[in-house]
């Protein structure tokens, strides 16, 4: 086989040297645990694919000082990176150099060769592409979406690999539901509430508001000139709204964001912005306010140059316009990139409760302690919820909940945004350039009434599975406790296999579904 392309990573090796062999075998070793037997022979305990190796004889003709260094650094990286042959342009190896790469130079220092030697920890190739199996190409080669009147579905996945993958779910819940089990050929998994029913007399909850229905947030309507309930003397004349932009990421993808952000802070000298509210409607009964409250909500943070400022809130105030409780970000390092996530508190001591520090990136630097893992562009779900005179405000993993006594019968009855910063001779960097709020709703807990319940799985709800690495994202929270007892995750085997989906016996409409896998080789 002749090779015009052998890339490691995003480098191409054959720039640097002739490939004159290449030996990446047929197979992965098998590597065998016996015990002796009693008598005669013994037992196989297990089997396991060991890891691999693959090794590259070249030889380099010209520049060889220099061009020996280029291939010491392509290759003396330590972590995996991705090997692509051009003979099997669709698989790649994860793999790293093991070893030293030892050469011979020939004929007085005229020409070089040496072997490169990989190491393939996992023993196998993947494609080059992930898999996707969904509403818009079912029947197509990855296999068929089946959805049955009673509400289940039945998917035939097409394996094209020679070996098990493990795939990602994603279930879009199209109807009110309080549970999904999921069998396939190697393990099956539960998740939610098997017993949990439709409706009953019980304290019910009402979805208020929800941005999926209102993507312009045209319901929330200008509060420009009303005082800032939390900061006093904050100016609120600017403008602030529904804005579509597109931008460069942070790996160079351009991208495309939606949602309210600031438009213009206004003229007024200090700290200033825009403020816009929505009025909350009334439940099913009628009635207005929301004691026991829920929010949602999806936030995107970055800053672009060292010294951006910047402040963004939701705010919930009482009938009155009184301070309830607010959940925001602040950023007023005007040299640096540190901001913080912030919860602010009603009550006798009005004010900010809590402040937690992070680097107001967008994600990608990863080893560093406060890295934006919760505001970057790929992630920003959070929430925000009042039972009576408890708070409580979801960051990293968990809710920070503060006691508020008077807070108790307190009912929530507006919801305001609110972007702001301050005037350039304060703020010489200017304002943050992403300060979004992508995504809102929110519900009022324990309504009485009959009525169907807003299930687990509330109509437009994902409930994301990844197999692989066995995590569980509800609305894109992480929500391990979603998964029932005896639940295992499981791989689907080359070849075409099934998975069933099955949701409450009273739900007869089936989930919208995506599987996603890489395609595994020997």
């Amino acid at each position: 086989m002749e090779y015009n392309s052998i890339k490691l990573g995003n480098n191409e090796l054959m720039d640097y040297m002739i490939v004159n062999d290449v030996r990446r075998g047929i197979s992965t070793g098998i590597t065998n645990v016996t015990e002796s037997n009693a008598e005669d022979g013994s037992t196989l305990v297990r089997s396991n694919f060991s890891s691999k190796k693959v090794e590259i004889d070249f030889t380099v003709l010209k520049d060889l000082i220099e061009t020996k260094r280029i291939i010491g650094k392509l290759t003396g990286i330590k972590q995996l990176q991705k090997l692509i042959f051009s003979d099997d342009p669709n698989v790649l190896w994860q793999v790293i150099t093991d070893g030293e790469i030892k050469t011979t130079e020939h004929n007085n220092g005229k020409y070089t060769t040496g072997t490169i030697s990989f190491l393939v920890p996992s023993g196998y190739s993947e494609s080059v592409d992930t898999k996707v199996l969904n509403e818009s190409n079912s029947g197509s080669e990855f296999g068929t979406i089946t959805h049955n009147a009673d509400g289940s579905t039945k998917i035939q996945i097409n394996n094209k690999g020679t070996l098990p993958t493990w795939v990602k779910l994603n279930l879009t819940s199209k109807h009110d539901n309080g549970y999904f089990g999921i069998v396939g050929v190697e393990g099956a998994m539960e998740f939610g509430k098997r017993e949990e029913v439709d409706g009953v007399t019980i304290r019910h909850s009402d979805v208020l508001y929800d941005s999926k229905t209102d993507p312009t947030f045209s319901q929330f309507v200008s509060a420009a000139g009303q005082p800032h309930p939390e900061w006093t003397g904050a100016g609120t004349n600017g403008t602030i709204g529904y804005q579509e932009y597109n931008y460069k990421s942070s790996n160079g993808q351009q991208k495309t964001m939606k949602g309210v952000k600031l438009i213009d802070p206004g003229s007024q000298t200090g700290f200033r912005g825009g403020m816009t509210e929505l009025v909350l409607p009334p439940d099913s009964n009628g009635d207005y306010g929301a004691v026991n409250f829920y929010a949602w909500f999806r936030l995107f943070t970055w800053t672009t140059s060292l010294g951006q400022t910047g402040v963004m809130q939701i705010l919930f105030t009482d009938k009155n316009d009184k301070f309830v409780a607010g959940y925001g970000t602040l950023k007023d390092d005007k040299t640096g990139n540190t901001g913080t996530v912030g919860f602010w508190i009603g009550g006798d001591k009005k004010g900010q409760w809590k402040h937690i520090p992070y680097v107001a990136n967008n994600g990608e630097q990863t080893r560093l302690k406060d890295n934006n893992t919760m505001l970057n562009d790929d992630r920003g779900a959070l929430d925000f919820f009042k039972q009576g005179s408890t708070l409580g405000f979801y960051w990293k993993g968990g809710h920070r909940t503060k006691v508020v006594p008077e807070l108790e019968n307190v009912a929530i009855h507006k919801v305001k945004f609110f972007f702001g910063n301050w005037s350039p001779n304060i703020s010489p960097k200017g304002t943050m350039t992403h300060m979004v709020i992508r995504e809102f709703w929110c519900r009022k807990d324990f309504v009485q009434k009959w009525d169907d319940l807003p299930n687990r799985y509330k109509t437009g709800s994902i409930l994301k599975i990844d197999m692989a690495d066995g995590t569980i994202l509800k609305d894109n929270i992480p929500s391990a406790t979603e998964k029932l007892n005896n639940s295992k995750f499981f791989s689907i085997p080359p070849g075409e296999s099934t998975v069933e989906i099955s949701s409450s016996s009273w739900n007869n409409v089936a989930p919208d579904v995506e599987v996603s896998w890489e395609e595994v080789f020997l």
